[in-house]
């Protein structure tokens, strides 16, 4: 497995469960916050059996990652749950801190050589390497970038006492709430270090394609990364603390208080609709397979799809002919939803993009 992010750690897990020795190569050392916020819909306590003959009953995975508690929640403490759920599964090896430089693959196995020059081969290679996919690369060369969808989200997190929703312009803005540390949902309670808890807010922004140009953010139509916190310029932080006078209270001192922290992120965001998820022995899932706008609030929920799909489908092996027809399998069973996703939110954004443009 390439890339140790939500779907892949769900994955690897799944993978587990069905009796497979699985080895993820994650570039990111193991200790690390960031991300954003995520909503998760599902997984209130249900168990399912272990598929590796053991007769074990075992958390669902989207019951791992919600810890039983549907509803916002850091991506960090998601990834969190999921990687410690996958470090106790048998079989499972997950080396941080290397970095995938080359793939491949023929009729037999699949491999993956890192910065050292160590090989890594298996029967099959998945990706969960992110909106810049390597593993994508091989399977769709032809169609290989997430493509820039014309507008930036800035994101930060502030104290708060309730969300206050939606907020509809030129721009949109959209707040949430994001649980205490220990999970706690009820307003006006603190984390355990007496930290009030936090909105978690989300500036849709058709604006600042120049700015993000000449921080080398965009280049041409594919976003390269996000700009982390005080990585953005003292100018444009400036130019958010004024435009924030058009939102009413709250959302002005909100976004003025991660401002003045220099703690907002801004992220050009992509959209990479599949053509396919599959070749070979190789395999992509989660952002590496799709990336929608954070507006459909179901890329974490499809690439959970894809990671149950596919660790279901590897019950009978993946052993010579069985694993490529696992990996075409598994194209059937879910491109079709993949694509739907991502083009549910490309309206959106065609909308904003008009909105600024009258």
């Amino acid at each position: 497995m390439v890339g140790a992010s939500l779907a892949g750690l769900a994955l690897s897990i799944s993978l587990a469960r069905s009796g497979l020795t699985v080895t993820v190569l994650e570039r990111a050392v193991e200790q690390r916050n960031g991300g954003t916020g995520l909503r998760l819909w599902g997984g209130m306590g249900e168990t399912v059996q272990r598929r590796d003959g053991s007769g074990i009953r075992v958390p669902t995975i989207a019951s791992i990652a919600s810890a039983g508690v549907p509803g916002p929640v850091g991506w960090a403490m998601v990834r969190r749950r999921l990687a410690d759920a996958a470090a106790n599964e048998p079989g499972m090896a997950i080396r941080y801190d290397t970095e995938v430089v080359k793939i491949g693959a023929d009729a037999d196995s699949a491999w993956a050589r890192d910065t050292a020059g160590l090989v890594y081969t298996g029967d099959i290679l998945p990706g969960d390497d992110g909106h810049r996919s390597m593993v994508r690369r091989s399977i769709d060369p032809e169609h290989p970038d997430a493509r820039y969808a014309g507008y930036t989200i800035w994101t930060g997190k502030a104290p708060c006492d309730a969300a206050p929703g939606w907020q509809e312009g030129r721009n949109y803005m959209n707040m949430i709430t994001l649980p205490n540390q220990d999970g706690a949902m009820i307003v006006g309670e603190t984390q355990t270090n007496d930290e009030p808890r936090r909105y978690f807010w989300q500036w849709y922004d058709p604006t600042s394609d120049n700015y993000l140009r000449e921080a080398g953010a965009l280049v041409g139509s594919v976003s390269q990364y996000s700009l982390v916190n005080e990585n953005s310029a003292a100018s444009k932080y400036a130019d958010i603390h004024r435009r924030a006078a058009h939102w009413p209270a709250p959302w002005d001192d909100i976004v003025r208080h991660s401002v003045r922290r220099q703690s907002v992120i801004a992220t050009p965001i992509a959209e990479y609709v599949p053509r396919r998820l599959a070749r070979g022995r190789m395999a992509i899932i989660g952002d590496a397979a799709h990336v929608p706008s954070p507006v459909t609030d179901a890329g974490f929920d499809t690439g959970l799809g894809d990671a149950e799909t596919l660790g279901e489908l590897t019950d009978h092996g993946v052993i010579g002919e069985q694993g490529l027809k696992v990996l075409r399998e598994y194209e059937k069973q879910r491109l079709i939803t993949a694509q739907r996703m991502v083009r549910s939110g490309q309206g959106f954004g065609d909308s904003l993009l008009d909105s600024a443009n009258s």
